[in-house]
């Protein structure tokens, strides 16, 4: 038997919600550990190097290099590093050119959550 179930619910981010508000606009919102300066993006609140749970919030520009790229059947996505993290980040690829290097941050597509990384435009213009 087959039985189908819809669920409606609401996501509560507490401490993380200006993290989620601002990825929400496309910007990037870093954690950084008031201990030992470690800056994680995306955003924890406890340090993955000292373990202290007290952080702050930085800016950071939105800009990153692509360490890495995936192409699965539906998309793309790549491993990176915004500047000014110390950590990398799994991203969505939005019509970037197979040879870029960099992108930045954009506001989600398709109203779905997560990371999303636009063209750069340093890359516009290079044939692969």
């Amino acid at each position: 038997m087959k039985r189908q179930i819809t669920l409606d619910y609401a996501l509560k981010f507490g401490a993380l919600a200006p993290y989620v508000a601002a990825v929400g606009k496309g910007e990037a919102l870093a954690s950084v550990c008031v201990q030992c300066g470690y800056t994680a993006f995306p955003a924890r609140l406890v340090c993955p190097n000292c373990t202290n749970s007290s952080v702050t919030w930085k800016r950071l520009s939105g800009h990153a290099q692509v360490v890495h790229r995936t192409v699965g059947p539906e998309h793309e996505f790549a491993l990176v590093r915004f500047d000014g993290a110390d950590t990398q980040s799994v991203v969505r690829l939005h019509a970037v050119p197979s040879h870029a290097s960099h992108g930045w941050l954009i506001a989600p597509r398709d109203d779905l959550i997560g990371l999303w990384l636009g063209a750069d435009a340093s890359d516009a213009g290079k044939e692969d």
